[in-house]
């Protein structure tokens, strides 16, 4: 007489919750952590557990603060001038430049932070980087 053992795979304690329809911030952030300790790719994760892909996805992006936590873009003031006008007028001393999507912008000496971040934000937002 042949006897089979049975063998039960035990699910971790956060799955059941996944299956719902929507999750807690509490059951992202275990499905988030379980998907980080596995390591492997956000796909294959997701297909091991029968999860929705998107939604881990989702999860993820929100945690590092991309989703829902837009800033309002507000106008900041911009002197466009000739070449030849902004080289006679240039200072010496500290400048820099930055460019984002093609977009060049020149910090200028004594350019408060909170102007420069509006810019850069701005300039981010227009762009989708």
């Amino acid at each position: 007489m042949t006897t089979s053992t049975a063998t039960t795979k035990t699910e971790p304690a956060w799955l059941e919750a996944a299956r719902r329809p929507r999750w807690t911030p509490e059951v992202a952030e275990q499905v988030v952590r379980a998907w980080e300790e596995e390591g492997g790719t956000q796909s294959a994760f997701m297909r091991k557990h029968g999860l929705p892909r998107e939604r881990l996805r989702f999860w993820t992006r929100r945690r590092e603060g991309k989703e829902g936590t837009r800033t309002a873009m507000s106008f900041v003031p911009v002197e466009v001038t000739p070449a030849e006008r902004r080289e006679a007028g240039r200072e010496q001393g500290e400048a820099v430049r930055v460019e984002v999507g093609g977009v060049r912008v020149r910090v200028e000496v004594g350019a408060s932070q909170e102007l420069v971040e509006r810019v850069l934000r701005a300039v981010k937002a227009v762009q989708g980087c």
